[in-house]
């Protein structure tokens, strides 16, 4: 959002340049609020020239204290009598680049969030957002105490410290001192030239990796060289001629193995000046201990070769189009996508991959490794923090030339950006759930605008949205119509759940799924079982008075977990102990309700004892790794079956898959969202594209008491076209996206009252706001989920087809609303965070 510079008014006694400032900047303000959401203008110090750049991350002024800030821009001085001086620059290289920050002034806009907000998103992965100040010797420690006096005693002791501890925090050298130091004495020193005082962030809260390294000196390159004349022993021709021929330096251990010396050798070959040995840091790698086998590339078939041609023309030309690449399940958009990458790095460009779950991951990884060796880096939250910052680092140096991850990925710092591949394009995953709420799709569309590069989306099922943008041109429609290698389309069989005249349709798993999953195990081959539901049962229902239990701070039943023997909700964890008697009504009789994966994994073993059973949900993927090994562990047959969420039902490719089941077709179509069926048919189509991925022909068997519902009737023949003609009738009808956009405004209180009074004041301000076409405003009323981790939840739903004009009023209604909000609270006597508000442009559901 760009938002003109503003004066920020000295304070007495303040750092202010009045005269022969070198330049001036544009600066925002590390703070969340509202009232602070525009960049303030300060002067660049004569002796910070040459240290400050965009990006930087600089302690400014800010009315009586100092603040973080991130440098935007250089601009023109600014009309003013006086303007305040940039303290101090944090001493590291700048965050990011002048596209980052137009990419980020961009969201801050159009996803009406404060810019300081937006900009946290760029951070390194771990690393705090404030300042702390250290202090070290400028000369020698023998020098500074020979030019010190002898009265000088407070300043002595300061230099002793330093030449005995090193640079250390200045809140940590007062307290070696017994707090003898004061601000004047460290000053007096910096004065004198004797000590230089340091801005820094601090690093993440993980140990770095040193290790020890042995390098080559000059003596010992000349003795490799004449070691005739040297008189070198076997041992120590073998260390140094090892170090000649990896370029001077390895690590001890590497060596040592490599050569098959011993420490006694290295040690001597040290003594006679012949190497060093030192410590070296080492950036983690994730993936240290795991083999990616080399991957030879595909030949394309006639599809894929023109749509591949078509993305390397628009890379090359520099268009910054974007493509949507509609290939249905097996069709080979993943060789597509590694053909691209290629090209753009013999271009000398990077690229970002895009993936919607981390279940995706392990095996994306595998394959771009295998392919593209080492310039793969990957980024996701089940890294551990050390492995994240430490792969940022990678990317930042240059050391990774292409990037895997969740949708933070896209805000990795590479440089020359040629290409950007989102990999199920259609999925929600891809909409950030918390403040700033972005959609990575259209992030990752700027920044392909903003760095001349060019956008890949990839899905069998695209979103009605992107489907839509093809059809007015905004995008490149591309489509692979046909399987790699003309494999047929898996035969899909629909069981109808509510047919009376079997007696097996009471079961969880019908007979015909059943008697398939037998002939599977016979056949030696596997099977896949989905299931959008984790857990034993959906709920605990009284069978006296039909009372069910409830989540105490969420308006949701607890749904039962048979390991463990608890009832928890999957929204807030709150977890309970199931009742001998109803609480309701004392009867001692209950019922489990509905089915989750753990109920349909006690039924496989109840059915079919033989099969081996791997469960994937959010209770059995919580430890570290734990998606890679699973999938691993089925790849290699031990399993059967694997049995799980929404997090196997896209982007698996295991060639020994001959069945596909779905329990439940129906899971989503109750929830009272606009986009439920758009999701069922998306997830239907999903799983049963992982069967017949191999040279034998897959089955998929849907399990359905609504088999005459559009979606599922679409899915089930493989008429992508009639679902998307369908849906867009019934989104043109009701007025929904693509044909509008939306504005989800929540607001929530830990009391009723106080929700509900924020929620209509806002909705008072907003209305009057809104001019005839600008947009119509819904509620406030109580959200679907109404209660949640405690909190009443009230929303309005903004529906506008012309958003910059909404987008303006909206925005000129929250500053209103905060002042609202702050005389509300002071009148109530309740803190201001009690009463909450979050702001989804573009929501994926409103629930």
């Amino acid at each position: 959002m760009v938002v003109p510079s503003a004066y920020n008014g000295p304070m007495p006694g303040s750092n202010e340049l009045k005269e022969g400032a070198e330049a001036y900047v544009n600066v925002v303000i590390d703070a969340p609020a509202r009232q602070l959401d525009r960049p303030f203008t300060y002067s660049v110090p004569r002796h910070l020239a040459g240290k400050v750049e965009t990006g930087s991350v600089a302690l400014v002024p800010l009315g009586s204290t100092l603040q973080i800030g991130y440098v935007l821009d250089f601009c023109d001085p600014p009309d003013l009598p006086r303007v305040r001086a940039i303290e101090a620059v944090v001493d590291e290289p700048p965050l990011f680049d002048t596209r980052m920050v137009r990419l980020c002034e961009w969201m801050a806009h159009n996803y009406l969030s404060p810019l300081s907000q937006v900009f946290r998103l760029v951070v390194p992965p771990g690393r705090s957002r404030r300042v702390i100040e250290t202090v070290a010797l400028e000369r020698e420690a023998a020098q500074a105490l020979e030019g010190l006096p002898a009265r000088a005693v407070r300043q002595r002791e300061v230099v002793e410290a330093l030449a005995a501890h090193g640079e250390m925090p200045v809140s940590e050298l007062k307290s070696r001192l017994g707090g003898r130091i004061s601000s004047s004495v460290l000053r007096a020193l910096e004065e004198g030239g004797w000590v230089e005082r340091r801005f820094v962030m601090p690093r993440p809260r993980a140990s770095r990796i040193k290790v020890r390294v042995a390098m080559l000196t000059e003596t010992g390159r000349e003795a490799v060289e004449d070691h005739g004349r040297q008189g070198l022993s076997q041992a120590r021709l073998r260390l140094l001629e090892a170090l000649r021929d990896h370029g001077g330096s390895m690590t001890v251990p590497e060596l040592l193995h490599a050569t098959g010396s011993s420490s006694s050798v290295l040690r001597g070959a040290a003594e006679k000046g012949l190497l060093v040995v030192g410590e070296e840091e080492r950036l983690r790698d994730p993936f240290a201990q795991r083999s990616f086998p080399s991957m030879d590339p595909h030949e394309l078939n006639a599809e894929q070769r023109k749509a591949l041609d078509e993305i390397t023309a628009s890379m090359k030309a520099g268009k910054s189009e974007v493509f949507l690449l509609h290939g249905i399940t097996g069709s080979g958009k993943t060789e597509v996508y590694l053909y691209a990458i290629e090209y753009a790095l013999r271009q000398g460009r990077t690229s970002v991959v895009l993936v919607p779950e981390i279940a995706l991951t392990p095996q994306m990884v595998q394959r771009f490794k295998g392919r593209l060796g080492e310039e793969v880096a990957v980024l996701h939250s089940r890294l551990g923090l050390g492995e994240r910052y430490d792969q940022w680092r990678g990317i930042r140096r240059g050391k990774y030339k292409v990037v895997i991850g969740a949708r933070s990925a896209l805000f990795a710092p590479l440089p020359d950006l040629g290409l950007i591949i989102i990999d199920e394009e259609h999925e929600t995953t891809y909409k950030e759930n918390s403040a700033p709420r972005y959609n990575a799709r259209e992030v990752a569309a700027e920044r392909a605008r903003l760095s001349a590069a060019t956008l890949v989306l990839g899905s069998a099922t695209p979103q009605l949205e992107s489907r839509y943008a093809a059809a007015r041109g905004d995008y490149v429609y591309l489509e692979l119509a046909r399987r790699v290698d003309n494999r047929p389309l898996p035969e899909v069989e629909v069981v109808d759940m509510r047919d009376p005249g079997d007696a097996g349709m009471r079961t969880i798993l019908s007979p015909r799924l059943v008697n398939a999953l037998g002939k599977v195990y016979r056949a030696g081959e596997q099977a896949i079982l989905f299931l959008n539901r984790r857990g034993f049962a959906r709920f605990m229902q009284c069978h006296a008075c039909g009372n069910i239990l409830q989540c105490r701070n969420c308006s949701v039943s607890l749904c039962y977990h048979a390991r463990g023997e608890r009832l928890l909700c999957h929204h807030c964890g709150w977890t309970l102990q199931p009742p001998f008697v109803c609480p309701a009504c004392g009867g001692p009789v209950h019922r489990y309700t509905g089915v989750g994966t753990e109920r349909v994994e006690e039924e496989l073993r109840r059915l079919l004892p033989p099969l081996r059973c791997i469960r994937m949900d959010a209770d059995t993927t919580r430890r570290k790794d734990s998606h890679w090994d699973m999938l691993e562990d089925f790849k290699s047959g031990h399993a059967q079956v694997l049995l799980g969420t929404q997090m196997i039902a896209k982007g698996l490719d295991i060639p020994n898959v001959t069945l596909v089941g779905v329990i439940n077709a129906d899971t989503s179509l109750g929830l009272p969202d606009f986009r439920a069926g758009e999701r069922t048919f998306q997830l239907l189509t999903q799983v049963g594209g992982r069967a017949g991925r191999g040279a034998r022909p897959g089955k998929v068997i849907v399990q359905t008491f609504n088999p005459d519902h559009y979606a599922i009737r679409a899915a089930v023949r493989g008429d992508a076209s009639a679902f998307y003609r369908k849906e867009t009738e019934y989104r043109r009808e009701a007025n929904y996206p693509p044909f509008c956009r939306l504005v989800n405004l929540v607001i929530s209180a830990p009391a009723e009252t106080h929700a509900r009074d924020a929620a209509h004041a806002l909705g008072d301000l907003l209305r009057p706001r809104l001019r005839p076409g600008d947009g119509d405003v819904l509620g406030p009323a109580p959200a679907p989920l109404s209660r949640l981790k405690g909190r009443f939840r009230y929303h309005i739903v903004v529906k506008t087809t012309a958003f910059e004009n909404a987008a303006a009023a909206i925005e000129d209604s929250l500053r209103d609303y905060d002042t609202f909000r702050n005389s509300y609270c002071r009148r109530e006597r309740v803190p201001r965070e009690d009463i909450s508000l979050a702001v989804d442009v573009d929501p994926v559901t409103l629930l």
